[in-house]
């Protein structure tokens, strides 16, 4: 969720070719995810009526978030180990801790001091605890952290992934990701069908053990992407001729009202078609799309989007105690972007910089 862009470029698909480097147009995906966020979270807990349709929305951000975390820094991994045959892995973490250790410290900061003056009731000390581990999608049940639980399943993920994919054959590491991608999805929708758990408690949406495919699958795209020209030519060949009107809005009517219908595959289709989304991004830019994607309104929404995530829950969701106006519309949502903006740009990018002297080496690119 909270990556750094080093991002893609895809020639024409009459070369049949696909070279992993830096694309704007995901700096937008980025953004759009978390606005996605906002928006949902939003009409779910500010409105003062409760649609059941909108409580889906912030859900459909935070998968946007995992499918394009999934396809970067697998790229990067892929890239890396092509051109070196190895991954630097105290490079791999440096970069993660360099990316997010500074947000969410100053973010976690300023919610002691809240809790000390009494503005945040719904926060042990505990669960700051489990926030800095990384196991908030297993612990706590405060509203105001209740976010972090997406930073901990990507992280818990990247603990893993780097070694598992320097141990998997380049060749056919995009056949592995895909089984084990359709394993998982089918893992988790017998585990739905045969109610070995309660959905309503969450379970099937945090745990890392039915949730990694949300990941995986962006790690899916571009293992096929990066290893097969012929994959590359006919996914491009099928996205142009498929309005991404059409698309959007089947994503956004599918979120919005299958999963009552649907729930043992409402998550897999829904990141198939988040992915086709993503592919048609990366491989389709002409266009209307690409404009919208390299706008300069939301490709900086993205470049701030992991502060904005961080900042936008005591504003969007949490209710008590009351903070009077600056939890209502405009500030609810104007304060989170200029803390997030102040965040980004006096704390967060200094230390930034220093990521590129963690750079693969083989590349010379800044690393996610």
């Amino acid at each position: 969720m909270a990556t750094k862009t080093a991002t893609t470029h895809a020639v024409p698909a009459s070369e049949a070719h696909f070279t992993f480097r830096h694309i704007p147009e995901l700096d937008g995906f980025r953004g759009l995810a978390v606005l996605v966020v906002v928006v949902g979270h939003h009409l779910e807990f500010r409105l003062p009526y409760h649609n059941p349709y909108f409580a889906t929305l912030d859900k459909l951000g935070v998968l946007l978030f995992f499918v394009l975390s999934g396809f970067l820094i697998t790229g990067l991994l892929h890239r890396e180990r092509s051109a070196t045959a190895k991954i630097n892995f105290r490079n791999f973490y440096i970069r993660r801790v360099l990316r997010l250790a500074p947000a969410l410290l100053l973010f976690l900061a300023i919610v002691i001091v809240l809790i000390r003056f009494g503005w945040i009731t719904d926060v042990s000390r505990v669960e700051i605890l489990e926030c800095l581990f990384y196991v908030r999608n297993f612990f706590g049940h405060s509203l105001s952290l209740g976010h972090i639980w997406s930073l901990s399943l990507e992280e818990q993920f990247y603990m893993l992934w780097p070694w598992v994919f320097s141990l998997l054959s380049l060749r056919r590491s995009a056949s592995i990701v895909t089984y084990v991608c359709l394993a998982m999805a089918g893992w988790r929708a017998t585990a739905i069908a045969l109610q070995l758990f309660s959905y309503e408690r969450g379970i099937f949406y945090m745990r890392p053990y039915f949730r990694f495919d949300s990941i995986l699958i962006g790690a899916c795209l571009v293992l096929w992407l990066s290893s097969s020209p012929r994959a590359t030519a006919s996914l491009t060949r099928f996205l142009e001729r498929v309005s991404p009107l059409l698309l959007w809005a089947a994503l956004l009517a599918w979120t919005m009202f299958a999963e009552g219908y649907t729930r043992p595959v409402y998550l897999s289709v829904q990141e198939l078609l988040v992915v086709a989304a993503l592919a048609q991004v990366v491989l389709c830019k002409n266009g209307f799309l690409g404009r919208i994607f390299r706008s300069r309104a939301l490709c900086y929404c993205g470049a701030i989007s992991y502060s904005i995530y961080l900042w936008q829950q005591m504003f969007l969701v949490t209710s008590v105690p009351s903070w009077g106006l600056l939890r209502r519309l405009p500030f609810s949502i104007v304060i989170p972007f200029v803390v997030a903006a102040a965040s980004f740009h006096f704390f967060e990018k200094p230390i930034l910089r220093l990521k590129e002297r963690y750079a693969p080496q083989a590349t010379g690119q800044p690393a996610t």
